[in-house]
C-alpha cells in the first residue's frame, strides 16, 4: 500500500466532504474518490469496505501502513458517527487540521536542511585527512602497527563514533512536530458538531483516542475548553479548533527555533570530536610516517 502524504489526504478528505454534501452515501463518495484518483490506497480502502468492513475499520487498516493519519482520519469518523455531527463539515474541519500540520513538518524539513547537510559534510572530514595522508605517500599499514599509530587510529574512531552518535541526538531533538499534535482538539471540534454535551464530547474522545491507541495531550485542554464553553456560551467545537490551531503554531514555532539553534550547537561536536578525529586519522599518522621514513634514512 503506498502511503499518501497529510497534504494529499486532506485533498481527498475534502473531495469525499464535497460528494456527501451533495447527498452521496459514505461509501459511495469514498468509491468514487477512488474512481477518480490513481492512488492505490484509496482502492485498497474501498476494497476493504467493499468486503463488508466498516469505514472506519478499513481506514485502521490503512492506518497499519500510511501512519497516524490514517489512524486519525479513522478515530474521526468513528467520533462523528458516535456523535452524531453532520460527516462532510467534520471532514472539512479535520483535513484543515491536517494541512496545517504538513505545512508546519515542511517548515521544519527546510529549515533543517542546512544543519543535515554540514553534519554530513563534517563527518567526512576525518575520511578527507585519511586521504591526504594516503596521496602523500604515508604508509597507514606501517602505522597502525606502531603503538602510537594504533591509540591514533583507535581515538580517531571512537571519536567520530562519538561525534555520529551526538549529532543525531541534535538532529532528532530538532524533529518536525508529530502528527498528532493538536489531534485530541481537532476530534473534541468533530464531536461537537453533533450537538451534544460538552461534557460527553470530551468523554468521547477520550475514549476514542484510548481505544485507538493515539496519544492525548498533556496536560489535558479538554476540560478546560468544556468549562469555558459552559461559562461563556460559547461554542465548544469553535473553541476546540482556535486551540488546535494556537496548540500547533507553538509547536511549529518552538520547532523552528530548535532548528535554527541546531547550527551553533553542531559547532560542539565539530570542535570537541570531529577537528581532534581529524588530527588523530590524517595527522598524527602522517607525522608517524614522516620520522619513520626520517629516521629510516639515518
Amino acid at each position: 500500500m503506498t502511503v499518501v502524504d497529510e497534504s494529499r489526504l486532506a485533498g481527498h478528505l475534502h473531495r469525499l466532504a464535497v460528494l456527501i454534501a451533495a447527498g452521496l452515501t459514505p461509501r459511495a463518495a469514498w468509491s468514487h474518490a477512488a474512481g477518480s484518483s490513481p492512488e492505490p490506497v484509496l482502492a485498497s480502502v474501498v476494497s476493504a469496505i467493499d468486503e463488508g468492513g466498516g469505514i472506519p475499520d478499513a481506514l485502521d487498516a490503512a492506518g497499519n501502513e500510511g501512519g497516524d493519519a490514517w489512524r486519525s482520519l479513522a478515530a474521526a469518523w468513528r467520533v462523528a458517527a458516535a456523535s452524531g455531527a453532520p460527516l462532510a463539515p467534520a471532514l472539512r474541519g479535520f483535513a484543515e487540521g491536517l494541512r496545517d500540520r504538513e505545512a508546519a513538518r515542511r517548515d521544519i524539513r527546510v529549515a533543517l536542511a542546512g544543519p543535515r547537510a554540514t553534519a554530513r559534510i563534517v563527518m567526512v572530514l576525518p575520511a578527507v585527512a585519511v586521504l591526504l595522508g594516503l596521496l602523500m605517500g604515508v604508509d597507514l599499514a606501517a602505522t597502525v602497527a606502531t603503538p602510537l599509530g594504533a591509540g591514533a587510529i583507535g581515538g580517531g574512531l571512537l571519536l567520530m563514533l562519538v561525534a555520529r552518535r551526538w549529532m543525531r541526538r541534535l538532529l532528532r531533538a530538532a524533529e518536525p512536530p508529530p502528527p498528532t499534535v493538536g489531534l485530541a482538539l481537532d476530534l473534541l471540534a468533530v464531536a461537537a458538531g453533533g450537538g451534544g454535551a460538552p461534557e460527553a464530547a470530551a468523554a468521547l474522545v477520550r475514549a476514542e483516542l484510548d481505544r485507538s491507541g493515539l496519544p492525548l495531550a498533556q496536560p489535558d485542554p479538554l476540560d478546560d475548553l468544556v468549562r469555558l464553553s459552559r461559562a461563556a456560551g460559547a461554542p465548544l467545537g469553535e473553541l476546540a479548533r482556535a486551540e488546535a490551531t494556537d496548540e500547533r503554531a507553538r509547536a511549529r514555532a518552538a520547532a523552528r527555533e530548535t532548528a535554527e539553534q541546531l547550527a551553533v550547537r553542531l559547532m560542539l561536536p565539530l570542535g570537541a570530536c570531529i577537528l581532534p578525529a581529524f588530527l588523530l586519522l590524517g595527522v598524527v599518522p602522517m607525522l608517524i610516517g614522516l620520522l619513520s621514513s626520517t629516521a629510516g634514512a639515518f
